[in-house]
């Protein structure tokens, strides 16, 4: 009991011990806590300072040679009441305080510099400008006085022109050379309006670049009239130089003008010089015979009595004669009757030309219409044979081989004939035209050949395709007939290997009963002998083998067309051959009862048939001989 005291009492000290230790360690973070909120404060209270110092110094960087003093002074006074509270901060404050002001300094220094810089690149600029006024200025009044002497150069030359319209020129000599004169100074103008435009091309940039003056007029020259400029004055010599040109081709359609009326002053002259030339009787009046004397003397034509009588009631009238004022219609209707005298003459003409092309189109007209009979001819054979090939096809069905053979001979016969009816017609079209043919006609001539032609082609495509159609249907009856006489040699055989099992011999012997005294098999004795034998097995009753089908068949034995069939010819045809599949026994006999088995025969050997097959049982047996 006293241990267990004493146990107790020690746990009891160490508890009390563990909570003075807890205790202490409660108070002393108290402690600590209370120093870090104080630390915090502190540290809280030097960052507003230096926030507050930092705000002046940043105002420095907009910092301007007109506010430098004062934003110098403004933080000068921050610092005098902020920097203390700035604790540990102080000496970084410092440092940003000193280069801040430094930097300030210097770039109130560079603005000062840049400013002072300017202000003199602006006054050199504006003594440029001014000196460019001033050469602009004299440029322009240079290309004013260019451009009057243009406008006085163009008004001139219209005046010339003008005065050119307004003379009276009467020949061809004087026109052209007034003319040629005009044209020769308007160079000269135009050289002025050239000057101009040269000028403006070669120091239009000079101008264009000088800056626009600024307006200084007082109150009592608001009214002056402003000097021109640089576009006006261009379109001022523009103006001139189109004005020229258009003078300058005024004079070429003023000279057109003026030719023409020169002309007609010339011809009025000829024409007083011709009438006087025929008035003989110098009574001022051409009177009928001095009509015919001028038509025939002039114009190579004698007026006719009919076309006199017209002129002279249409121009004469009652008078004497045509005066001197009328001789000019005297003239046209001297040619207007040499013009009807001569459209007479043509319509003879024409109408003898007419009758002769109608001749010679009728007799291209007759070898048409002959070449036409023999088209028709050739179309009407090639429509009938057309006809008869279309039902071919048809009839290819129920026609047996040799009659198909035989139809298409016969239309063979009638393809040649009427190819060559076409052919002949063809050669008739080809040949036409060749000679010689009036010019009016080769047109017709050609599209008529050019029809024939058609015709022709369509009957040759026809031909065509009648000659494939009997050629495909000859080839039907070909293969027909050699299917049919396939299985009638087939039949026959089919009988004869019967005979040869009902009589139990073998080939050759069958073929010596066929021939007889004979050593070949003729077509006769086939028919003959093979005419007489019973049906085969599994032949129908209404198949029949006439003797035209056995005569037929016999070509399957006679495949060298000899008329003679060999017995070694019989003998191969009528051998039956097997090929053993699966192993099997060779015996003696044909029946199984008291056979014995010679040998095993293997698959791949081959068997020639004697007998059979027969059932015996449920086997099937046959003889035959094993070819080694």
């Amino acid at each position: 009991q006293q241990a267990q005291q004493a146990k107790i009492q020690a746990q009891a000290q160490k508890i009390a011990e563990q909570k003075a230790q807890q205790e202490q360690l409660r108070l002393k973070s108290e402690a600590e806590a209370k120093q870090k909120v104080i630390e915090m404060k502190k540290k809280q209270a030097e960052q507003q300072a230096a926030m507050v110092i930092r705000k002046d110094i940043m105002k420095l960087k907009g910092v301007t040679p007109e506010s430098f003093e004062k934003l110098k002074e403004e933080l000068a006074v921050t610092m005098g009441t902020e920097f203390e509270k700035c604790g540990s901060l102080q000496s970084s404050i410092q440092t940003e305080n000193d280069k801040a002001l430094a930097a300030s300094k210097e770039k109130v220094e560079q603005i000062i510099e840049m400013r002072k810089k300017n202000e003199e690149r602006l006054k050199e600029m504006e003594k440029t400008r001014e000196e460019a006024r001033e050469k602009a200025t004299e440029l322009l009044a240079e290309l004013g006085l260019l451009v009057e002497a243009a406008e006085k150069a163009a008004t001139t030359f219209g005046e010339r022109v003008k005065s050119l319209s307004e003379k009276s020129l009467l020949t061809e000599s004087a026109v052209n050379t007034a003319c040629s004169k005009v044209e020769g100074e308007a160079e000269a103008f135009s050289e002025k309006a050239k000057a101009a435009l040269d000028f403006i091309k070669e120091k239009g940039s000079e101008i264009k670049a000088a800056p626009p003056v600024a307006s200084k007029k007082d109150n009592k020259d608001k009214d002056a009239e402003a000097p021109p400029n640089l576009q006006q004055l261009s379109a001022k010599a523009g103006a001139t130089k189109n004005s020229i040109a258009k003078d300058l081709k005024m004079v070429k359609t003023l000279q057109a003008k003026l030719l023409s009326k020169a002309a007609a002053s010339e011809v009025m002259k000829k024409m007083k010089g011709v009438f006087t030339k025929y008035d003989k009787n110098k009574d001022a009046m051409l009177d009928r015979k001095e009509i015919v004397a001028l038509a025939k003397g002039e114009y190579k034509f004698t007026v006719p009595e009919d076309s006199l009588d017209l002129i002279t009631k249409a121009i004469v009238g009652e008078g004497k004669g045509v005066k001197a004022g009328d001789f000019h219609r005297l003239i046209c209707a001297v040619g207007v009757a040499r013009e009807r005298s001569k459209d007479q003459e043509r319509k003879a003409e024409r109408e003898q030309g007419e009758a002769e092309l109608a001749e010679a189109k009728k007799k291209v007209q007759a070898v048409i219409d002959e070449i036409g009979t023999a088209l028709k001819a050739a179309s009407t054979d090639v429509t009938e044979l057309s006809n008869q090939t279309r039902a071919l096809p048809k009839d290819s069905k129920d026609m047996k081989s040799q009659a198909m053979v035989a139809r298409a001979e016969e239309l063979e016969a009638s393809v040649k004939a009427a190819a060559e009816k076409a052919k002949a017609a063809a050669e008739q079209v080809e040949n036409f035209g060749s000679d010689d043919v009036e010019k009016a006609l080769e047109k017709w001539v050609k599209a008529e050949k050019a029809r024939m032609s058609n015709s022709a082609k369509t009957l040759e495509l026809q031909i065509s395709k009648a000659k494939t159609a009997v050629s495909t249907f000859k080839d039907q009856g070909t293969k027909k007939d050699a299917a049919e006489v396939k299985a009638l040699g087939a039949k026959s055989m089919k009988r004869l290997r019967a005979a040869l099992a009902e009589k139990k011999v073998e080939p050759l012997e069958l073929f010596k009963e066929v021939v007889g005294s004979k050593e070949t098999i003729s077509k006769d004795a086939f028919v003959g002998f093979v005419g007489k034998l019973p049906k085969a097995e599994g032949e129908k009753e209404d198949e029949t083998l006439s003797d035209e089908d056995l005569a037929r068949a016999y070509v399957v034995l006679d495949e060298e067309k000899t008329g003679a069939v060999t017995s070694e010819t019989f003998v191969a045809l009528l051998r039956s051959m097997m090929k053993v599949v699966k192993d099997v026994a060779l015996t003696g006999t044909l029946s199984l009862q008291d056979s014995k088995a010679l040998r095993r025969m293997e698959a791949g050997e081959a068997l020639e048939v004697l007998e059979g097959p027969v059932k015996e049982g449920e086997l099937t047996r046959l003889r035959g001989r094993a070819m080694l």
